[in-house]
């Protein structure tokens, strides 16, 4: 389908986008300290490109680039990696109401192969870009949103940050993990409750890692750390990149910007069929976070989290020598170095 209007369709080579994720930027010139990025935007005004990765979700993409499209601070543009492909997502990119480029190499390149893709496409069409911002389709933001962010990442001079997360009703979701395990442990004791969360650290605090439907990096960062990984498939693949980022340069949890994830209802699906694919993805969780410890240049405190995994995964599918059994695959294979395979 030929897309007019604000969207482009590009493509490039699937070699090229498929041997992400470390060289690819390494032909660009980096400032010789993350800060300096910082004192340039003093007085002048950020360029901020959205990238996103959605798949046969045109209706959520419709709703994500109204929002970005109400912020006080407004995206330059939407680099948009369309993982069907789907027509509908290439009308819902033709109608954006800020610039969107589409892209398709016509296969699912997962979410943080659709990332990296996207984000290696706003290079080239944006090299002004001082910012990118790693969105969720199913992501709601509230209009002051983006300047909160891009100032409070100036006053602490970050190189990555994220807010809170609440779902449609308000109550909150998920909090950046404090590099705190003190902190960390406070936020699990607050569970749903948005307002104790806030009060436990109402500035911000240094963050370790985050989940994925909001997180905006500043350009020095995102070229030292690399872009997603091309090569893990979803759950767990953004902690991986989060840790990375902050690895690279510090990173910083605004508590004030509350971002509404708003996934539609999954479709009903017969309960031996459900079950079947939660213990698959379960499984896939448990292998990368142990590949991610072993990976990462700085895991921080994410193998406190492994027995307590391993536990909920016991307890949500039974104690039986067989789950036990694919506990220790998993884990096994993940601290050899060995992703999942889809």
């Amino acid at each position: 389908m030929a897309v007019a209007s604000n969207a482009t369709r590009i493509g490039f080579s699937p070699l090229t986008a498929l041997t992400l994720p470390f060289p690819l930027f390494s032909s660009i010139k980096l400032p010789p300290n993350p800060k300096n990025l910082h004192h340039q935007l003093v007085g002048n005004t950020p360029s901020i490109v959205a990238l996103i990765a959605t798949r046969y979700r045109s209706a959520l993409l419709s709703r994500l680039l109204s929002s970005l499209a109400s912020q006080t601070l407004r995206p330059l543009a939407a680099v948009i990696t369309d993982n069907g492909p789907d027509p509908a997502t290439a009308l819902a990119a033709q109608h954006s109401p800020i610039p969107a480029k589409l892209l398709s190499l016509g296969k699912n390149l997962g979410f943080g192969g659709g990332l990296a893709f996207a984000g290696q496409a706003a290079f080239t069409e944006f090299p002004s870009l001082t910012h990118l911002l790693v969105i969720d389709d199913d992501a709601i933001l509230s209009p002051s949103d983006l300047a909160t962010l891009i100032s409070s990442m100036e006053k602490h001079s970050v190189g990555s940050i994220a807010p809170f997360l609440v779902d449609a009703a308000g109550q909150l979701q998920e909090v950046p993990e404090p590099a705190s395990w003190t902190l960390a442990r406070s936020f699990r004791a607050v569970g749903q409750n948005l307002t104790a969360a806030r009060a436990l650290s109402p500035a911000g605090y240094p963050m370790a890692w985050c989940i994925g439907p909001c997180l905006l990096i500043d350009r020095s960062t995102w070229l030292r750390a690399g872009p997603p990984r091309s090569d893990m498939i979803a759950y767990g693949d953004d902690i991986e990149f989060s840790l990375r980022l902050s690895a690279a340069s510090p990173a910083w949890a605004e508590p004030s910007v509350a971002v509404t994830h708003a996934p539609p209802e999954p479709p009903a699906t017969p309960a031996s069929k459900d079950s079947s694919a939660h213990y698959k993805k379960f499984g896939m969780l448990l292998q990368n976070l142990a590949f991610t410890c072993v990976t990462s240049p700085r895991p921080r405190h994410l193998p406190l989290y492994l027995p307590g995994n391993a536990r909920r995964f016991l307890k949500t599918f039974g104690p039986s020598p067989t789950h036990l059994g694919e506990v220790i695959r998993r884990y096994t294979l993940g601290l050899l170095g060995i992703p999942p395979r889809p």
